[in-house]
């Protein structure tokens, strides 16, 4: 059986890990982004990345909180390969912990 005081603490612990894992995400939808071209669809893609999180810096009301790829809601690729290229689209609702 636990103490009281055991019990408190566990609580404690519990009420200060919610906050930190909640995040806020762009409420008006997603960001779409372009890359060059590139020999390989990783290269094309990390080139599609890279531009997502300058275009949402861009945008006043997000900046450099929101340009996290990794903590992102809706991320999906839409690429394409022509003459022995790819040209990916990066898109995601950025979003900031």
């Amino acid at each position: 059986m636990l103490k009281p005081l055991t019990c408190i603490g566990l609580l404690l612990v519990a009420g200060a890990a919610t906050p930190a894992s909640a995040k806020t995400c762009f409420p008006y939808g997603t960001v779409t982004a372009t890359a060059g071209i590139a020999i390989k669809k990783d290269t094309a893609q990390k080139f599609a990345r890279v531009n997502w999180r300058v275009k949402v810096r861009a945008i006043a009301t997000l900046g450099t909180a929101y340009d996290d790829w990794g903590i992102a809601n809706e991320r999906d690729y839409n690429c394409q390969k022509k003459i022995g290229t790819w040209r990916c689209n990066a898109t995601a609702r950025p979003c900031r912990s």
